[in-house]
């Protein structure tokens, strides 16, 4: 693998890709990640970055400026970091037994990972979202393993970050989606409500409108900072089914996350 690219950029994707924000743990809501690793894949002047579990996956597409050599890496992007924060100007990485980095007067090597310690999670995720683009007008309800998302609908990522950012007040680090679509009959408009509980007496919840809706209703919980990880993104399309993976898309950036089952 080798190719050319801005220094910030790839950083950038390095930071976002870790997965950073409040997880729900054994002693609660605490700040975290979803891990360090990460696998890097050149094709088309793509970098894709992957990162992932068993319940979550992330994924992040980036420009190159100059594909060289089509190939993959898998390293440590905490490790990789502060070497980019070096170097002004575009960049090559080269990668064959380690990854070389150069620009400039400048160079730095940094060794690979024999693998990645979730990638057959990750690969399986690849695999189910092979066919999944980001669609301006949504058309499509995805098929995931084998069945398909009954709901769709379009929120911008600075809603759904207000309105995530509030549920973690409530500290329960469990969110509750519930997407009811337009009726056209009755005159309604679609509706996403988040929330969540801590108790009876804690409690936070947020009513978003959709710019665009497609599907049936669905309702699901889930856990992670998936808002913290879509920054940026600006429409985002969720596609959901009752007690299914939630499948968020955004211009170039896509979530996983499993349905919670009190055990995350």
């Amino acid at each position: 693998m080798k190719f050319t690219i801005w220094p910030k950029t790839l950083q950038k994707g390095l930071e976002d890709i870790q997965g950073k924000g409040m997880y729900l743990g054994d002693s609660g809501l605490t700040n975290s990640k979803l891990g360090e690793y990460v696998l890097m894949e050149l094709a088309n002047d793509t970098l894709t970055l992957w990162n992932g579990d068993t319940t979550f996956g992330l994924t992040v597409s980036l420009p190159v400026e100059e594909t060289l050599e089509e190939g993959t890496f898998i390293g440590n992007a905490a490790m990789i970091i502060p070497y980019l924060k070096k170097f002004n100007g575009i960049i090559t990485l080269n990668y064959t037994d380690f990854l070389a980095v150069s620009g400039g007067n400048k160079s730095a090597s940094i060794p690979a990972a024999v693998n990645h310690p979730n990638i057959d999670a990750i690969e399986r995720i690849k695999q189910m979202v092979a066919d999944v683009t980001y669609e301006p007008v949504i058309n499509n309800l995805w098929k995931f393993g084998s069945s398909n998302f009954e709901g769709a609908f379009q929120v911008t990522d600075e809603l759904f970050d207000e309105a995530v950012s509030g549920c973690e007040l409530v500290k329960s680090g469990v969110y509750l989606l519930n997407y009811l679509p337009v009726d056209n009959d009755a005159g309604v408009h679609a509706t996403v409500q988040i929330s969540s509980e801590n108790g009876t007496a804690n409690r936070y919840e947020q009513v978003l409108h959709p710019t665009q809706s497609i599907g049936d209703a669905a309702t699901l919980q889930y856990s992670s900072p998936l808002h913290r990880f879509l920054k940026g993104q600006g429409l985002l399309n969720f596609y959901v089914k009752d007690e299914f993976p939630l499948l968020i898309v955004g211009e170039n950036k896509m979530i996983v996350k499993a349905p919670f089952t009190g055990v995350d």
